[in-house]
């Protein structure tokens, strides 16, 4: 995977970039290293062995995935720590838009809060984490199917993700998507704070979950329910048998299909 270091610095907000191999997981990388690492950097490995998700769950990769991390400080975007929750959804949105201009055929889909999909396939998943040993800077962790194959995957992830690769049915230039999607973060995250207005539109169109009926775990409870959408302040609405409810973060354990 060919990614031109120089060329991701002079045209994006990125200042360094590592690159690695194999890591066991770029976000604890980055969150062990904060202290030392300045923002902007950019923590790339070719290969994770322990890659993280929201949970419990594990991100599975293999050769042609894009999986990174970026050590970012919000206040560069002139967010304070109130406007955190929404930064998840707001990455979402900039892969999902990203994805949208590299297959304009595909349905491309946010689902809330952190994964992306792409012909009803998992293509992307996010992880947002506080440096615990910087709290006033944000990793935020991507794993993207770009080139990687699901041939020798286990058969429950072959089933449900895709990677760009198989969707296009030829390679992709894997630096072109980081240097798109850099940059199409850098404009969602500066809209996020100047004028969200555009940007919660995207979202609530992108929405996967938005009709569907929905099973979310949010850490003390489970609740199910038909999803009303993504609102502005980045919470679900899931209208259930109690009424409405706003939920700011959890697992989304079950959704109904097409």
């Amino acid at each position: 995977m060919m990614i031109d270091a120089d060329h991701l610095i002079a045209t994006t907000f990125v200042r360094h970039v590592e690159r690695h191999e194999e890591l066991a997981s770029t976000n604890d990388h980055a969150m062990r290293q904060a202290t030392r690492l300045a923002p902007g950097t950019l923590i790339l490995a070719r290969r994770q062995t322990a890659g993280r998700g929201r949970g419990s769950n594990r991100w599975w990769s293999s050769d042609g995935a894009l999986t990174f991390s970026l050590l970012i400080d919000p206040a560069d975007w002139n967010l304070p720590t109130p406007r955190w929750p929404e930064i998840s959804v707001t990455v979402g949105t900039a892969i999902a838009t990203t994805l949208r201009t590299i297959t304009p055929d595909a349905d491309v889909r946010l689902k809330w809060p952190n994964d992306v999909y792409l012909s009803g396939r998992k293509v992307s998943g996010i992880l947002v984490e506080v440096a615990s040993t910087s709290p006033g800077r944000l990793v935020v962790g991507i794993g993207l199917n770009v080139n990687n194959s699901f041939a020798d995957a286990p058969e429950d992830v072959r089933a449900r993700a895709i990677s760009l690769a198989d969707h296009r049915e030829q390679p992709v230039d894997a630096g072109d998507v980081l240097v798109s999607l850099i940059g199409q973060l850098d404009r969602d995250l500066t809209a996020l704070s100047e004028d969200p207005t555009e940007l919660r539109s995207r979202w609530r169109n992108l929405c996967l979950l938005s009709g569907r009926f929905v099973t979310i775990n949010d850490g003390s409870r489970r609740i199910e329910g038909t999803c009303l959408g993504i609102d502005d302040d980045a919470a679900l609405l899931v209208q259930t048998a109690l009424g409405p409810q706003r939920l700011y973060g959890g697992v989304v354990e079950a959704f109904d299909r097409d």
